[in-house]
C-alpha cells in the first residue's frame, strides 16, 4: 500500500467541488482510486510539470505525482487553467 497524500490546494479544490458539482466529484473519485492502484496509469508530464502525471475526468485534469512508494495529488481544474497556473 503507497502512502497518500493531499496538496492544500488540492483539499481546497475538493471541498469546493463538493459542494458543487457531486457528479463531478464522483468521477473525480474514480480516477483517483485508479492512480492508487495502479500510480503509473496517468500521463507522463513534461516541462514545468516534469515527474508528475494527469489523468482526464470529462474537460478537468488531475495532476498527481508518485515518488518513493508516496502518491501525491496536487491539483484539480479545467484543462484550459492548469497548464496556465504552472507556466
Amino acid at each position: 500500500m503507497n502512502k497518500i497524500t493531499n496538496s492544500q490546494e488540492f483539499e481546497k479544490v475538493i471541498i469546493k467541488l463538493k459542494k458543487k458539482d457531486d457528479s463531478l466529484f464522483d468521477q473525480l473519485t474514480v480516477q483517483m482510486e485508479k492512480a492508487v492502484r495502479i500510480p503509473n496509469i496517468g500521463k507522463p508530464l513534461r516541462y514545468t510539470l516534469k515527474n508528475r502525471r494527469r489523468l482526464h475526468v470529462g474537460s478537468f485534469v488531475l495532476v498527481y505525482e508518485f515518488f518513493n512508494g508516496e502518491l501525491k495529488f496536487l491539483d484539480f481544474d479545467h484543462h484550459d487553467k492548469i497548464y496556465k497556473k504552472y507556466k
